[in-house]
């Protein structure tokens, strides 16, 4: 009778499934404020897009614009509002597989169009509006709403204003003459030399290439009522506030204390970046 052994059967070695790491997203804190100042009328316009779904906010991105009716001339609400809805109309239909920035260049093109064919050059709106997609921005400016960046414990103008000034002192300095510019006076200095609705708009602020947002990024949108009113240092100590909410209520309230005479409608659009 022979004698025999059953050896036991090793089991497989255990495996575990891959670990996917989600990469973690910014979100945005994000308010507003709007008042009409001292003016009739208020002719400043903005909007949002996708700024409740965070879903949405992930597949297409956050739009913010802000737009300022041209005082002085006519439909300058119309203007604005044409501006804004126009824009908002175009990122809803972007194509993300091809370049945000030209796509949002194009749409400014056609705001500025829209509102020619509407108002034949006799009026018009500022902008400035901001795409926030994939943790960077995207921005497109026209005229002299302002657009600013605190970061690090710093204060940053990312945009510039569109005026005779301003032009007048670029082509000083491309002259490599800036020296000679100090102190010089400029007729109808403050006057804009870009607006949406102009008969051509060219040669208007645009990002070439996106620029990345971190955590702690807190950005400010607003019209010449806000930016042209308070100091940058003002800007900075309200923008420093710990939420949105707080840092609007802080440049109303330095708006209010300035108690301008003509005092212009303000708007502001602040967004905290956080993870």
């Amino acid at each position: 009778m022979g004698f025999f052994s059953r050896k036991k059967k090793t089991p497989p070695p255990k495996t575990t499934a891959p670990r996917f790491t989600v990469p973690t997203r910014l979100s945005y804190n994000i308010a507003n404020l709007q008042g009409i100042g001292r003016r009739e009328q208020q002719e400043d316009s903005f909007g949002f897009s996708n700024v409740t779904d965070v879903m949405k906010i992930r597949e297409k991105g956050l739009l913010a614009i802000a737009a300022d009716g041209m005082g002085g001339m006519q439909g300058g609400k119309l203007a604005s509002d044409t501006a804004v809805a126009c824009i908002r109309n175009e990122f809803e239909h972007f194509d993300y597989e091809a370049s945000l920035c030209a796509q949002l260049a194009s749409s400014v093109n056609l705001a500025s169009e829209t509102v020619f064919n509407m108002l034949g050059g006799m009026g018009g709106s500022t902008l400035v509006a901001c795409i926030f997609y994939d943790d960077s921005l995207y921005w497109a400016s026209v005229g002299d709403s302002y657009l600013f960046l605190l970061r690090g414990g710093k204060l940053y103008r990312l945009n510039r204003m569109h005026t005779v000034l301003n032009d007048e002192y670029l082509s000083s300095a491309l002259r490599g003459d800036v020296t000679t510019f100090e102190g010089k006076e400029v007729s109808e200095a403050a006057a804009l030399t870009k607006f949406l609705g102009m008969e051509y708009l060219e040669n208007f602020d645009f990002t070439r290439r996106p620029m990345p947002v971190y955590s702690g990024d807190t950005f400010l949108l607003c019209s010449d009522g806000v930016g042209g009113v308070l100091s940058e240092e003002c800007i900075f100590e309200c923008m420093s506030r710990t939420d949105s909410n707080s840092v609007c209520e802080e440049l109303e309230k330095n708006v209010i204390a300035e108690n301008r005479q003509f005092q212009d409608n303000y708007t502001a659009l602040v967004i905290k970046c956080e993870k």
